[in-house]
């Protein structure tokens, strides 16, 4: 944990160990490469998520256009007016595609970083290889894949099972037994467009579980942080910044519920405040999601801190000592002049490396990065103000709380 003589690296010449690319991989995504989706180098997201949209939403459209549900006053909420549709297939299913060339580049860069910055040095290079080819393994993991389609179905179908149906919809109607009876439309939306939601989810779920894990293993390694480093993080503060960019996930899920509570609202006269807690909830979720699992880099980071504390400190009344016996008690041989030497600068600079060490953090992560998160968390769900109120207000109310 002390300071090291450990050359750096040349990142032209240092030994590259294989990348930490948690998004190119497993049956999902071979699937995809064999069906043209997906070529070396070229992933096609924006064809991906518009071929996504289409095989939701507008077989969706079409088939309650059949059905005659699209539009119009047949049922009491048709296909065009169902607020959750447009924010689950054409906002969220998308978004969870597009954060793969968003996320993916920046997990690799990270993971990479801490080689290029030396905090993984040279003796441990084997183990953080090991530890790369180990998530690449799990991210592969055709078992793992199965069981997150199978949790995709089992949440979708028990979920619908629950649903109760007061009023008629576009996918269902209710029966005079009391239960429901699907349209063509439910059939599709019950059978592949809600298991393509959740099971895009749950795959960033497992994901992000890949990439916790891994952040682990490193946190196990000897790692060559810094007291004195402006992060005041030890030199880990780009791991942090990188947790900004899952904001990305947060907001797209946001988008997808805020649908479903839209549509309570309105067609099931449910007060807003009711979903209070739900909201805090889930913001509480994201802060913790976000910020609990670098807690492993805690323990090295309170070392960290308090050696540094400890040889700063004595630094400092060693240079103060001098500096008091030179300038205060007129022990100067040489007659110097105070203005103009840069003893006074020097003890500033050591105060204010004191001042870094004795402000570093436990976590590293940025309290703005858990803010940016919480404000793209809360954003869609500030849309849902509209059915209490004019758009004015609600715009009022927004730029006070960004600005």
């Amino acid at each position: 944990m002390e300071p090291s003589t450990h050359r750096h690296i040349d990142p032209l010449t240092y030994p590259k160990t294989r990348p930490l690319l948690l998004m190119e991989g497993g049956p999902f995504y071979r699937l995809e490469r064999r069906a043209g989706l997906i070529k070396a180098n070229t992933p096609f997201t924006i064809r991906r998520a518009l071929l996504a949209a289409g095989l939701t939403w507008f077989v969706l459209l079409i088939l309650s256009a059949l059905h005659g549900d699209a539009f119009g006053k047949s049922v009491t909420m048709p296909f065009l007016s169902d607020f959750s549709t447009y924010s689950r297939f054409l906002i969220a299913v998308p978004l969870f595609l597009l954060a793969e060339v968003v996320l993916g580049p920046r997990i690799a860069d990270t993971a990479e970083h801490l080689l290029l910055a030396n905090i993984v040095t040279e003796s441990d290079y084997n183990k953080f290889d090991a530890a790369v080819e180990r998530s690449l393994r799990l991210r592969d993991s055709v078992f793992a894949e199965i069981i997150i389609v199978v949790l995709a179905y089992i949440v979708s179908l028990t979920g619908f099972r629950q649903l109760a149906v007061p009023i008629s919809t576009w996918y269902a109607t209710p029966s005079a037994t009391g239960g429901f009876v699907l349209t063509w439309a439910g059939w599709w939306f019950i059978l592949f467009c809600v298991p393509l939601l959740q099971f895009l989810l749950l795959r960033w779920v497992w994901r992000i579980f890949l990439w916790f894990r891994f952040l682990n293993e490193v946190s196990n390694l000897n790692l060559q942080l810094f007291p004195t480093h402006p992060d005041q993080e030890g030199g880990l503060g780009f791991i942090g910044e990188a947790q900004r960019f899952f904001g990305i996930l947060f907001f797209a899920y946001s988008c997808s519920i805020t649908g479903v509570f839209a549509d309570e609202i309105i067609y099931g006269k449910i007060p807003l405040q009711n979903f209070a807690p739900a909201i805090a909830a889930y913001v509480i979720f994201v802060v913790l999601l976000t910020s609990a699992p670098l807690v492993v880099f805690t323990r090295k980071l309170l070392v960290t801190k308090r050696i540094g504390l400890r040889e700063y400190g004595a630094l400092a009344t060693a240079y103060t000592g001098s500096f008091h016996h030179k300038w205060v008690q007129g022990d100067n041989p040489e007659q110097q002049k105070l203005l103009g030497t840069p003893d006074i600068q020097s003890l500033a600079d050591l105060s204010h490396s004191y001042e870094i060490i004795e402000h570093m953090k436990p976590i590293p992560i940025d309290p703005r990065t858990l803010l940016q998160l919480v404000i793209l968390t809360l954003l869609p769900m500030a849309t849902l103000l509209l059915t209490v109120m004019p758009l004015k207000d609600v715009l009022k109310l927004l730029m006070k709380v960004v600005v």
